[in-house]
């Protein structure tokens, strides 16, 4: 009985000084990384819903009218549709995204779930994007809208930065994860 209790303690040292090493610390920060960004990926993609739906209640037009001269009501509606729709769709790819991030990050997912990483990924290529072209808006300014500009700059700055973040703490978790099992099996 004092033997095993001897190699239990000895085997509960050494788990200790695993969970100390800069690996198991670098795993923990990244984990908490995934989590807490996880929900801001999810509050990014509410915010541009909350946009659009700033500038209609504004009555901020969401497209240039000298763009859309000879085009007709119908076709605008329906252009205006389908931006409703890749906005829904926008956002119910950050919310998938964020959550599993999330999930991952607090260890919660039973089995690895590697689609989101490809949503993270469509969504980074999507923000650079939509900086480059807040960046041709901003030098193609006119008139006296460089606030409005700024804040969009900094705000597709901010989701772009948060979503690579989110993809390399989650490209670190999961490698060490795969180190781990690797070690308790023996190979």
């Amino acid at each position: 009985m004092l033997f095993v209790k001897a190699e239990t303690d000895s085997i509960i040292q050494d788990n200790a000084i695993e969970m100390n090493s800069p690996e198991a610390i670098n795993f923990r920060r990244n984990s908490s990384t995934l989590s807490i960004l996880g929900i801001g990926v999810i509050i990014f993609g509410f915010w541009s819903v909350i946009k659009i739906v700033t500038y209609v209640m504004l009555g901020i037009p969401i497209y240039n009218d000298a763009d859309i001269a000879g085009v007709d009501g119908m076709t605008i509606e329906l252009l205006m549709t389908v931006l409703y729709c890749m906005l829904a769709g926008d956002v119910i790819v950050r919310l998938i995204a964020g959550l599993c991030a999330r999930a991952e990050g607090k260890n919660h997912n039973k089995r690895q779930k590697g689609f989101y990483l490809g949503f993270i990924v469509w969504e980074i290529l999507f923000q650079i994007y939509s900086v480059y072209t807040v960046i041709m808006q901003f030098l193609s300014i006119k008139d006296d809208t460089y606030v409005e500009t700024y804040v969009s700059l900094f705000m597709e700055l901010s989701s772009m930065l948060i979503l690579i973040e989110v993809y390399i703490a989650a490209l670190s978790v999961r490698k060490y994860k795969k180190r781990m099992a690797l070690q308790l099996t023996g190979k």
